[in-house]
């Protein structure tokens, strides 16, 4: 199992989370996963960014929804271009990414709509925290570097370069 790289954006007096993202890199191509806020709504989708550490063109494929094996499409700054071709992604990395994701999203995040969540959003309301669908764990707050108004985490060796190629092509409000 290859170790997983995060980011996270939060405005604490704004839209709450902005993006979350973990991934990994195989040789020349990045693959992972992304959620965060699109307005009321918080899309999520894998992703793998194809020859993203060559000298060639790098291609970002993307799940149509938050699941690895479903239709992928082609997204540059332009559009999306669905796919009619099998996932993009290798078969042993599709179970790597979901596992990764699985492991991110219980280690970082709550989701407004879970039962088990009202602990977290208690106290969420009482820190006087904007409570969304998709939210950063209150013990992990901590972890987010709060020098702007948008509080950033980056996992040491992150390469925030990949952030700022992300945020050219996702739908999320945090863009370039």
């Amino acid at each position: 199992m290859r170790e997983p790289l995060a980011y996270l954006a939060y405005a604490p007096r704004g839209p709450g989370l902005l993006c979350a993202v973990c991934l990994f890199t195989v040789e020349k191509s990045v693959y992972g996963w992304y959620t965060g806020a699109q307005e009321a709504v918080f899309p999520a989708a894998f992703f793998m960014l194809e020859d993203y550490y060559s000298t060639r063109d790098t291609v970002l494929y993307q799940s149509h929804e938050d699941d690895v094996y479903g239709g992928w499409a082609i997204v540059d700054p332009g559009g999306r271009l669905k796919l009619d071709q099998p996932v993009p992604v290798p078969q042993e990395l599709c179970h790597e990414i979901d596992h990764i994701q699985n492991v991110f999203a219980q280690e970082w995040l709550f989701y407004a709509d879970d039962p088990a969540s009202q602990a977290e959003m208690e106290g969420y309301r009482n820190e006087e925290l904007p409570v969304r669908l998709v939210n950063i764990k209150r013990r992990k707050l901590n972890k987010l570097e709060r020098h702007d108004a948008v509080w950033t985490y980056a996992t040491p060796g992150m390469d925030l370069n990949l952030i700022d190629f992300l945020k050219k092509r996702w739908p999320l409000d945090y863009s370039a």
